[in-house]
């Protein structure tokens, strides 16, 4: 079955007296993948692994949490080492965890600089039934060793991942599925600059005197509210971080996005930013 809802107006991203994200849950894609889970998951117990990473894989983590809750998916929430134990407890014996669905986590591991969710599904994927890989961005190849009836990928672009891995099917990151109340008014400070200062940062980037790399200053379990109520008070927010991008994107800000060392970013822009918020341009580096 599918759900259809009707499309909503563009939002005049010059509004500065609501509260309210301006988020994309009402989009067509989270219904998809809304199916594909149910159809999935019917009858099974379900486990969700959090994608391990920073702040802004923070931002990934709640807005899955909130669809779940939002969609009545009961899951059981655990972490990667406890997989791999049980892994190691099965291995050997033929046996695998029977009736139960794998939800991950999605986000930027499946990248040639980070690739720690391709190497937990290539390790852990066969013991379970079925799993399902939330949106992603592909830089390296679908699992070669998994038979591609039990494994479900979400592609968080229409492009490059999505020629990567032909499986994939197209949704928003889960980032854009959150709802969150952010006290915002008129900004009161002209420019911040939250560049990305790690291995993903493009070779021409240059850093300002006074940037803050936000992203890094929290891990991926720590709430998304204070993320957005530190960017809020910034009338322009320039940045290579797409998460940074999305926040202010659905605050409304005005955003300048600079590409990182490979197509994240600019493809997500293209996808999902590009469509939806005027305000958010996408820059180069000069």
């Amino acid at each position: 079955m599918t759900w259809i809802l009707p499309s909503r107006p563009k939002r005049s991203a010059s509004a500065t007296d609501r509260t309210d994200l301006w988020n994309l849950r009402g989009d067509q894609e989270y219904d998809l993948l809304l199916e594909r889970i149910r159809e999935a998951g019917s009858g099974k117990r379900i486990l969700y692994v959090p994608n391990i990473g920073n702040w802004g894989d923070g931002l990934i983590h709640e807005g899955t949490v909130q669809f779940f809750h939002e969609h009545g998916i009961e899951y059981t929430q655990i972490d990667r080492p406890k997989i791999a134990q049980i892994r190691k407890a099965l291995e050997g014996t033929g046996l695998r965890l029977s009736d139960t669905l794998l939800i991950a986590g999605g986000g930027g591991a499946f990248c040639e600089a980070w690739p720690s969710t391709r190497n937990f599904l290539a390790a852990n994927a066969w013991l379970f039934d079925h799993v399902v890989l939330l949106p992603t961005t592909f830089e390296l190849p679908p699992l070669d060793d998994i038979d591609p009836d039990r494994i479900t990928y979400f592609s968080r672009d229409r492009h490059t991942s999505q020629k990567v891995n032909p499986m994939s099917v197209f949704c928003h990151d889960m980032a854009f599925y959150l709802e969150l109340t952010v006290p915002v008014g008129e900004p009161v400070i002209e420019r911040g600059n939250f560049f990305r200062d790690d291995k993903e940062q493009h070779p021409e980037a240059k850093l300002p005197a006074d940037n803050l790399d936000l992203s890094l200053q929290a891990k991926h379990l720590q709430p998304a509210l204070p993320f957005f109520q530190i960017l809020a008070p910034y009338r322009k927010i320039y940045t290579d971080r797409m998460h940074i991008a999305i926040a202010g994107s659905m605050l409304g800000r005005e955003v300048a996005l600079y590409p990182g060392s490979y197509f994240k970013s600019t493809d997500v822009f293209r996808s999902s930013i590009e469509p939806n918020y005027p305000a958010t341009a996408l820059e180069v580096w000069k």
